[in-house]
């Protein structure tokens, strides 16, 4: 039970990042997840030398647009930079940004390539290579991977190139995961000498201020 708690968890984690639905319409009720309420053109931003624009894809009318990986763009701090302020002038401060592993190494070697900032080698002679805050002019954002990043479109692109295309800019106090029906595993019948049962739970994604959120796409 506890392992299939664990991997049941898992699995909303992943809806909650990847999920995507425009609306809720008749028949079953689904879930919408991040994208779902912060794909906006007022907070979100396409990697610069991306080959798609903000402006003709990230309107909350449908999924990102994610062009093949030759169109994309390597994360830069520009663009970290734009979507703060974007965030900033809604009246948000986001105070998180979520990368896959990749590109969580790739952001601390912005401070190399970017910024031209030193790797420090302390007197015990340890090299730091990871960056865990960054310090815009909009706030600080603290660093936080995650492997189940990844991104949902309507484009055919294999998911195996998603992880790596977008990153979430984020202030968790208006997040909250609301539960509708607790977990619980109930019993459906009697099947031979064994008892068949499933776990069942109703959960949705309450966002309490959309705009305060934003996310950085087209990335490689």
């Amino acid at each position: 039970m506890k392992k299939r708690g664990t991997e049941l968890r898992r699995d909303v984690e992943h809806d909650l990042i990847h999920g995507y639905q425009v609306a809720n319409g008749s028949g079953t009720r689904t879930m919408g997840g991040f994208q779902s309420f912060v794909n906006s053109e007022d907070t979100c931003e396409y990697a610069s030398g991306s080959a798609v624009s903000v402006a003709n894809a990230a309107k909350g009318t449908h999924a990102p647009t994610l062009d093949t990986v030759a169109n994309r763009a390597a994360l830069s701090l520009s663009d970290i930079d734009a979507v703060m302020q974007k965030i900033y002038e809604n009246g948000g401060k986001a105070s998180k940004i979520m990368l896959s592993p990749k590109l969580r190494r790739d952001f601390s070697d912005l401070m190399v390539t970017d910024s031209g900032v030193r790797r420090n080698i302390d007197s015990d002679g340890k090299l730091r290579q990871s960056v865990d805050i960054y310090m815009s002019d909009f706030g600080d954002l603290m660093v936080v991977p995650n492997y189940i990043m990844g991104l949902q479109t309507n484009d055919g692109i294999v998911a195996g190139e998603k992880k790596d295309s977008c990153a979430l800019v984020y202030d968790p106090q208006w997040f909250a995961h609301a539960t509708l029906r607790p977990l619980a595993e109930v019993d459906v019948g009697q099947k031979g000498d064994s008892t068949v049962g499933m776990l069942v739970e109703e959960t949705t994604f309450e966002v309490k201020n959309p705009k305060g959120c934003g996310a950085i796409y087209g990335l490689k």
